[in-house]
């Protein structure tokens, strides 16, 4: 902006951030939405502000910061059915489909004749089902790759196989999720005391799956000592020259 446009108001810069975004300048509709925001001494004012700055990041595809911004707007105004509504389009790409179903519903509550709203709930009620059963079919692959690498009874070419369909389904977020959730983590400690170098390596493959982008997974295995971090660093050097990464 020029210093010209320093000493606007909040609702100067508001306006002026809307004639931005409809311009399609989502960049610059955010740079006053943003200067409004720490001008103004206004939680109502900030409220619009950050409900408008929102939907600017939708635009761009920032569903964190869409989310972020929708729920300030409704600390101050739960009513806001607009930054509701943004909220459930920002959760809903960030495949948080019950609240994005909670908050659509609550849209469609206020608002009942609300054609956006009622198709918004419609997509998601499908989507939670599809990803249900998704999850369904997934448990039960993991069940059966649990089982089978824990049956000491099994071909090693079994295993081996069966390890590295696993290393498969910890790179697909339902996959990992549910490895997560039945106790993986502790069977890839297993999977590591293995004779079978294949097998050890896809232990530690699965266990990046798991970790990649979840610093809370993270968090719980090595804390929880289940997998001690010196152990991974060790293996992990020990086998660098086979590209585990891969």
């Amino acid at each position: 902006m020029s210093g010209s446009e320093k000493g606007k108001d909040p609702a100067a810069l508001k306006e002026e951030g809307n004639t931005f975004f409809k311009a399609g300048d989502m960049q610059g509709a955010i740079c006053c939405y943003t200067k409004a925001i720490k001008l103004s001494d206004s939680q109502a004012e900030s409220a619009v502000l950050f409900r408008n700055r929102s939907a600017c990041y939708l635009k761009l595809e920032d569903y964190s910061k869409a989310e972020t911004d929708a729920s300030k707007a409704l600390d101050t105004d739960p009513g806001d059915v607009k930054a509701r509504f943004r909220r459930a389009q920002a959760f809903q790409k960030l495949g948080r489909l019950d609240q994005a179903f909670l908050d659509a519903q609550r849209c469609a509550q206020l608002e009942p004749k609300n054609k956006a709203f009622q198709d918004l709930l419609r997509q998601l009620g499908a989507q939670i089902q599809q990803k249900s059963a998704q999850l369904n079919s997934t448990d039960a692959r993991v069940q059966q790759m649990f089982s089978l690498l824990l049956d000491a009874s099994a071909k090693d070419s079994d295993r081996q196989k069966a390890a590295q369909n696993l290393v498969v389904l910890s790179r697909d977020e339902a996959g990992a999720e549910q490895i997560f959730r039945n106790d993986g983590v502790k069977l890839i400690q297993k999977l590591l005391q293995s004779k079978l170098e294949d097998v050890i390596l896809s232990a530690l493959r699965t266990l990046v799956g798991l970790c990649t982008g979840h610093q809370s997974r993270v968090s719980v295995t090595f804390s929880s000592n289940v997998v001690h971090y010196k152990v991974f660093k060790v293996i992990f050097h020990r086998h660098t020259n086979l590209h585990f990464l891969r």
